[in-house]
Parts: structure tokens; C-alpha cells; sequence
């Protein structure tokens, strides 16, 4: 049974005190089981699920949310939903997710060998291991003005589109495999070094791609 979980910590609620989550499920009689953490358990039916609970307006309780499949296969998933501070997001329990949208987390964990597109805007730490995601094809990823040091997409071999938005990291280590199919990179607005601009423009020359927000050669 495929599970999602996520750690939650409500602050001063400023467009209500409602956390979503959105699931595309594919297969047969589609369900999931969400505990909300506290005390309410509630179970959606259906290949495309929209799930909203409400919490009190306390920025000192927390919150652990379990999602379960009950059947089917999650295709999409979307923790996105709440204004409130999210510490944590756990996909590991998910193998056949193939498309996550995850905004604001603190920390990530993926261990998601089917997943090929992924979105994530992250609210802090400064790198990111992304390189149990062997089949992932699409990444827009939003560092958030944080200094990162370090994205490993190094077993990304099938990564076709990458986004990354990493401001003011200039000692960034942006690793990406040399035989990468990257058919389109953006760093608008990011001052990488010029040794990593140099590695980009090499692997997209290769593939014939577009690489944007690079300067001139």
C-alpha cells in the first residue's frame, strides 16, 4: 500500500486555516485514506481527488498527515495547499508516482524510481540529493533566494528539461550527468560560475537543446 506523508506546522493563517492535497490515482475503484493528525480520518473516491481539512488557527500545534492509496496507483500528487509552514514531505512510500508539485518544504525525502516530472520550491536548506529519481525527464526547481550549495541530479540520465532557479549561489554545485538529453535549460537570473556555465553549454551542445538566462558565449 503506497503511502505519502507530511509534516505540517500551521502559522497565523492569513487565507483561512485549510491544508490541501490533490491526487490524480489511476486503476481500478480509486481511493485514498487521509489522517489529517488530528483525531479526523477521512476516505476519497475517485481518479482525480481534492482533499481540504481544516485546522485551528494555532502556529504551536503540529501536524503529521498520512495519505494512503487504498487502490489504484498514485500518477500525480500535489501537497502544495495550506498557508502554513511545511516541514516535511516523505514520497518514499510511493514507488509508482510519476509527477509530484511539492511548495515551501524545509526537507524532502524521494526514493521515487518511476517519477519523471517534478516541481519543487523549497523554503530552506542549501542542497538537495535528487539522485534516486533515475527516469526523471522534467525539473523546475525554485532554491527560493537561498544559498544553495549543492542539486545532484547525477543519476538523472533521462533528464530532458530543467529549470533552476538558484539565486545568488555562485559556489553552487549543479551536477548533472554528462549524457544527460537536455533539450532545454533555464538559470534566468542565477550567477553561476563560469566552469559551471561552461559544463551546461557542453552537454546541451550535444543534444542540439536551447539553453536560456546563460549570457553570452
Amino acid at each position: 500500500m503506497e503511502k505519502i506523508i507530511v509534516h505540517i506546522r500551521p502559522l497565523e493563517w492569513t487565507q483561512g486555516e485549510v491544508y490541501g492535497m490533490a491526487f490524480k490515482i489511476i486503476g481500478e475503484q480509486p481511493a485514498v485514506r487521509i489522517n489529517w493528525g488530528d483525531g479526523t480520518i477521512s476516505t476519497y473516491y475517485g481518479q482525480k481527488i481534492i482533499a481540504n481539512h481544516i485546522y485551528p488557527k494555532d502556529k504551536t500545534l503540529y501536524f503529521i498527515i498520512e495519505a494512503e492509496i487504498l487502490s489504484g496507483q498514485i500518477d500525480y500528487c500535489d501537497v502544495v495547499g495550506g498557508d502554513c509552514s511545511h516541514e516535511l514531505a516523505d514520497f518514499s512510500q510511493a514507488p509508482s508516482i510519476k509527477r509530484i508539485d511539492c511548495d515551501m518544504f524545509e526537507k524532502v525525502i524521494f526514493d521515487n524510481p518511476a517519477l519523471e516530472t517534478l516541481s519543487l520550491r523549497i523554503a530552506t536548506g542549501n542542497a538537495y540529493d535528487l539522485s534516486k529519481l533515475p527516469n526523471l525527464k522534467k525539473l523546475e526547481f525554485d532554491g527560493c533566494d537561498r544559498k544553495m550549495k549543492c542539486l545532484d541530479l547525477s543519476n538523472c540520465h533521462n533528464i530532458e528539461y530543467l529549470q533552476c532557479w538558484c539565486y545568488d549561489t555562485p559556489d553552487l554545485q549543479l551536477i548533472v550527468p554528462d549524457d544527460a538529453p537536455l533539450k532545454y535549460i533555464d538559470i534566468s537570473g542565477n550567477n553561476f560560475s563560469g566552469e559551471l556555465l561552461a559544463t551546461l553549454r557542453s552537454i546541451v551542445e550535444q543534444t542540439g537543446g536551447e539553453i536560456v538566462g546563460a549570457g553570452p558565449v
